[in-house]
C-alpha cells in the first residue's frame, strides 16, 4: 500500500478516535455555560450554579442527583459589595431582587454595600454579634489555624443564634421571585456554608461541593497572595507555607461542619429541617429555583398519552407553578424523589376531553337505532300518522392500551315524536329529546347534557313495504358539558364546563324482501356526524387547563341487514320478533384529539376509541294491540381487535290514528 495512503487512512483514523473522545468528555446538551463575569472590586462574585473555567471549573452548570443541571441566574454568591463603577454597572443587568448581607454591624460600617438600583438590602447577621470574633495575635500555626477554622465552621451547626440565621436566609431565598445574591466579607466561609446548604438541596455530589467550595482560593488568589506577601516580608522563615488556610478556605473546614451536621442531627436533611426549621416545602421550593430536571422519572419510556402528559410536566418547570410554594411544585419535587409520576402524567393532558368529544361524534348512531322502528311507517295506511315515545340507554368502552387511558360511557335518553305517512310510498317523522351522557377515563368524568331535534323520511319506489328505498335523517342539538378531572398526589379536581353543537347527517339506500312469514331488510348508508363545543377554563388546580375548542367532523359507512319473523298472536297482542346485523366503518382517523394550555405551554390528548371497524347484532320485538305498539331491542356492539364494545338497548311505546 503506498505510504500516502496508509497516512491518510491513519489521519482519519485518529481524527475519528479524537472525535469520540470529544463528544464522550464534552457536557451534555442540557448543560448551560457558566458566563458570569469576573469582578475587580468583587473578586469572589459568582453564580452558586458552577465554577468559570478560568477558576478550575467545567465552564458550565454543575450536574445533580436524578439527572438534574443546576439553572444560572438563581442565586449569586460574593465578597462584599464594595462595587467600583463598572462593577456596579455590570451587576446592575442581572436584576438581583435581594441583597443579603451575612455580616456583622462593625463589619458593615466599615464596609457597606454598593447596592445596585432596584435591589432590596437585608442584613441577616450571622454571628448575631457586634463584631466578628478577633484574630489571634502574631502568626499562627498552622495546626491553630485549621483548628480555628473547623470550631468556626462546627459552630455554624451547633450555635443556636447561627442556625437561625443560616435558617433565615435561606427561609428568604425561598419566598423571593429571585434573583437574589448573598455575601459575607470576602465570600467564603458565612457565604461559602450558605452556598454549601443550596448544593446540598440541589443534590450536587459531594466532590463537586467541595470543589465549588475550594474554588474561593481561586477566585480570591489576588488577596490571598496579597495578605501572604505583607506576612513574608516581616517573616519570610514562612516562605513556602500555604497559607490558603489563614487567609482562604481549606477543605477541612468545609468537613468539619459536614461532620458535625451527620453527628447532631443525623443527617444534612435532618440539619437542614429540625436544625434551620425549614420545612420539606421550603426546601422543594428551593430546589426547583436551582435544578432543571431535563428528562422526569420513566419519562423516556412512556408514549401516547401519557408521554405527551409526562412532557407536559416536565415544560412546566419553567413556569410560574415551579419554584414557588405551590402544589404542582411539591408533586414534581416528590416524584423526582420518588422515582416515579405516579400515574398523574396520565391525568394531566386531559383525556377526559377526547374521549367526551369522541363520545358525541358516536352519540347519532345511538339516536338513529332507537328511531329506526319510526323510519318504516310500518303497521300505518295511507295519510295515517303515530305518537310515540322512544327510551334509549347503554354502555360503552374502550380498553386500555400503552400510553392511554381505558374510557368507558354510559348514557340514557328518549325521543317523542310523530311519524306521518302520506302515501302508499313515503313517510316523514320529526321528534325531539333529551339525552344524558357520562365519560369516564384518566381518573376523570365528563358529563354531557344534550337537547335535540331530529327529523327523517323515507321514499318507497313502489311501496314502503317492499321494494327498495331512500331513507334520510338529519339531527342537531344543544350540549352542556361538564367536566371533573381528579388529579391526584395534592394537585386538587380540575372543573369546567362548556356549551356547544351536535350535529348528524344519514343518507341509505335499502330493499325489503317479504318471503312467506320472513322479512328481509338490507341497508347502506353514510353518516356524517360533528361537534363544534367551545373552549373554556378549568378551575381547582395548579393543573387546571385552558381547553380550546372542540370542532370535529367524522363520517362513516354503515352497512345494515334486518331480519323480520310473521307475526304470532300472543293473547290480544301480536308479537314479531326480529334480528338485526350491522357493520359501521369510520372514514378517516377513529381518534379525535382535544389541546390545552396552561402558562403557554400546550398539551394533546388523543382519545381512548380507536376502532375504525364496529360490528352490531341485536334482538329485538314489537307488540301490537290495535293502534298501540310497544318495541323493545336489545344490542352489542365489537369494536375492531375486541379494543371497544357496549350493550345497549330500545325501548318505545307508539300510537296510530
Amino acid at each position: 500500500m503506498p505510504v500516502c495512503e496508509a497516512s491518510s487512512e491513519r489521519n482519519v483514523l485518529l481524527c475519528a478516535i479524537a472525535l469520540v473522545f470529544f463528544l464522550s468528555c464534552a457536557p451534555a446538551w442540557a448543560q448551560q455555560a457558566i458566563s458570569t463575569p469576573i469582578l475587580s472590586s468583587a473578586p469572589n462574585f459568582r453564580d452558586v450554579a458552577g465554577i468559570s473555567a478560568s477558576n478550575g471549573g467545567t465552564g458550565f452548570v454543575n450536574p445533580t442527583a436524578n439527572n438534574g443541571w443546576m439553572r444560572t441566574g438563581v442565586f449569586y454568591r460574593s465578597s462584599a459589595l464594595t462595587l467600583s463603577g463598572a462593577d456596579l454597572a455590570t451587576v446592575s443587568r442581572f436584576g438581583i431582587g435581594r441583597d443579603i448581607d451575612l455580616r456583622t454591624p462593625a463589619e458593615i460600617a466599615a464596609a457597606p454595600d454598593v447596592v445596585p438600583p432596584g435591589t432590596t438590602y437585608t442584613n441577616v447577621n450571622i454571628f448575631g454579634v457586634q463584631s466578628p470574633p478577633p484574630s489571634p495575635p502574631g502568626v499562627p500555626s498552622q495546626d491553630a489555624v485549621l483548628n480555628t477554622g473547623q470550631s468556626g465552621y462546627r459552630m455554624f451547626v451547633t450555635d443556636p443564634a447561627m442556625r437561625a440565621g443560616f435558617g433565615a436566609v435561606l427561609t428568604t431565598l425561598a419566598h423571593d421571585p429571585g434573583p437574589d445574591l448573598f455575601h459575607c466579607s470576602d465570600g467564603k466561609d458565612r457565604t461559602g456554608w450558605t452556598a454549601a446548604l443550596l448544593e446540598t438541596i440541589a443534590g450536587v455530589s459531594p466532590a463537586t461541593l467541595m470543589k465549588d467550595y475550594l474554588a474561593s482560593n481561586s477566585y480570591r488568589a489576588g488577596d490571598i497572595n496579597a495578605q501572604a506577601a505583607a506576612i513574608l516580608a516581616v517573616a519570610p522563615g514562612l516562605a513556602g507555607r500555604n497559607f490558603n488556610a489563614m487567609f482562604g478556605v481549606d477543605p477541612s473546614y468545609l468537613q468539619a461542619a459536614l461532620d458535625q451536621a451527620a453527628a447532631s442531627y443525623g443527617s444534612m436533611q435532618a440539619y437542614l429541617t429540625q436544625g434551620l426549621g425549614l420545612s420539606q416545602a421550603d426546601i422543594y421550593v428551593l430546589r426547583a429555583k436551582m435544578v432543571d430536571y431535563p428528562v422526569l422519572p420513566g419519562q423516556s419510556a412512556l408514549t401516547g398519552n401519557a408521554a405527551s402528559g409526562a412532557a407536559f410536566l416536565n415544560a412546566l418547570q419553567n413556569s410560574p407553578l415551579s419554584g414557588h410554594y405551590t402544589a404542582y411544585n411539591y408533586y414534581l419535587q416528590s416524584a423526582v424523589d420518588q422515582g416515579s409520576l405516579g400515574g398523574v402524567q396520565t391525568q394531566a393532558g386531559g383525556q377526559v376531553h377526547a374521549d367526551a368529544a369522541a363520545y358525541l361524534l358516536r352519540q347519532p348512531q345511538w339516536i338513529d337505532e332507537a328511531l329506526a322502528p319510526y323510519a318504516t311507517a310500518q303497521g300505518l295506511g295511507a295519510g295515517q300518522s303515530r305518537v310515540w315515545l322512544a327510551g334509549l340507554g347503554g354502555e360503552f368502552w374502550t380498553q386500555g392500551r400503552a400510553g392511554f387511558a381505558g374510557s368507558s360511557e354510559y348514557s340514557a335518553g328518549s325521543v317523542m315524536g310523530a311519524t306521518y305517512r302520506p302515501s302508499d310510498q313515503a313517510s316523514a317523522d320529526i321528534g325531539v329529546g333529551y339525552d344524558w351522557g357520562s365519560v369516564a377515563s384518566a381518573g376523570a368524568c365528563a358529563t354531557l347534557n344534550t337537547v335535540l331535534a331530529t327529523l327523517g323520511v323515507r321514499y318507497g319506489f313502489t311501496s314502503l313495504e317492499a321494494g327498495p328505498y331512500l331513507l334520510a335523517r338529519a339531527t342537531a342539538g344543544w350540549v352542556d358539558y361538564q367536566s371533573r378531572r381528579e388529579l391526584g398526589a395534592g394537585l386538587g379536581t380540575a372543573t369546567g364546563n362548556s356549551n356547544g353543537a351536535v350535529y348528524s347527517g344519514l343518507a341509505g339506500i335499502g330493499d325489503v324482501f317479504r318471503l312467506a312469514r320472513v322479512t328481509i331488510a338490507p341497508q347502506i348508508g353514510v353518516r356524517v356526524a360533528g361537534e363544534n363545543l367551545g373552549g373554556f377554563n378549568e378551575s381547582g388546580s395548579d393543573l387546571a387547563l385552558n381547553v380550546h375548542g372542540l370542532s370535529n367532523t367524522s363520517a362513516s359507512l354503515l352497512a345494515g341487514l334486518e331480519i323480520g319473523f310473521g307475526g304470532r298472536q300472543l293473547g290480544d297482542w301480536t308479537v314479531e320478533p326480529a334480528v338485526t346485523l350491522g357493520y359501521e366503518r369510520v372514514l378517516g382517523n377513529s381518534q379525535v384529539q382535544s389541546t390545552g394550555t396552561l402558562y403557554g405551554f400546550s398539551v394533546a390528548q388523543n382519545s381512548a376509541y380507536d376502532s375504525r371497524d364496529l360490528w352490531k347484532a341485536g334482538l329485538g320485538v314489537t307488540l301490537t294491540r290495535g293502534a298501540c305498539s310497544i318495541k323493545a331491542r336489545g344490542n352489542a356492539a365489537l369494536g375492531d381487535e375486541a379494543k371497544s364494545g357496549g350493550f345497549g338497548g330500545q325501548l318505545s311505546i307508539g300510537y296510530s290514528f
